[in-house]
């Protein structure tokens, strides 16, 4: 408990909420712009089409989210070159850890600012709509899942390269592989990157007609599946990527 917050202590002046925050209010915008347009009628469905969209916004932003928060939790040991001395007071796989922790915990706490987003909205355009409770339960625990295990490897990025840029960089090209998968549902390339589980963990699906330009929306089973084999990737992850810090030269 005392290197967890000697851990939270080093935060302290990087404005750490700043990209939550930041990432909540593009969230807020995006929502908001989508439900302005909405007539009665289609209002019937908001809070399935607040399930949908969100895990396609969260595939374009939280995957930055992710690796902003694991560049920032380690760039004070990589700008000053501190793991030497660092490493003569708590152990290598201490600060692996609670680095691992910390960023989760924000992670976490962001997933329940989004289920107060979807509660708001709802109440903001009086949607008539039943808001199931377990379909923000799936919500939640896909969007923690699968943002921890990007953050996860963010982390390991951050740890292992001085530069922070290339993280970053991986980052970004993780996110589009992942948004590309939104539109290719017959491809495997979903399950096979973890930036894919958004979409793997959406429980929310529609059906467009073009004749009448209408939109049905119908709900489809969480994919249990999916999430152990997104857990198992995350435990071997973290196995190998404490096991790679360990081995760093300091």
């Amino acid at each position: 408990m005392k290197n967890f917050l000697a851990e939270m202590k080093k935060t302290k002046g990087k404005w750490m909420w700043g990209a939550p925050l930041g990432i909540f209010l593009v969230d807020f915008a995006w929502l908001y712009w989508v439900f302005s347009d909405l007539g009665a009628e289609e209002l019937a469905d908001g809070y399935y089409q607040l399930l949908m969209n969100l895990p396609l916004v969260n595939t374009i932003t939280l995957p930055i989210l992710a690796a902003v928060l694991a560049s920032r939790l380690c760039d004070m040991e990589n700008k000053g070159n501190t793991y030497k001395l660092l490493c003569t007071l708590q152990e290598k796989g201490v600060i692996f850890c609670n680095k691992f922790l910390l960023g989760s915990l924000y992670i976490v706490f962001f997933a329940l600012m989004q289920l107060g987003l979807v509660v708001f909205l709802g109440w903001r355009y009086r949607v008539p709509q039943e808001l199931e409770a377990d379909q923000m339960a799936y919500l939640f625990l896909s969007t923690c899942a699968t943002t921890i295990v990007l953050f996860l490897l963010q982390e390991i990025l951050s740890l292992m390269m001085d530069n922070q840029l290339y993280p970053l960089f991986i980052g970004l090209i993780g996110t589009f592989a992942g948004l590309f998968s939104w539109f290719f549902p017959h491809l495997p390339l979903r399950y096979i990157i973890p930036w894919g589980y958004y979409c793997v963990g959406c429980t929310i699906n529609n059906i467009y007609y073009e004749e009448t330009r209408e939109v049905f929306f119908y709900t489809i089973p969480f994919s249990y599946g999916g999430l152990a084999a997104l857990l198992c990737f995350a435990a071997v992850l973290y196995i190998y990527g404490r096991n790679l810090f360990l081995k760093k030269e300091v």
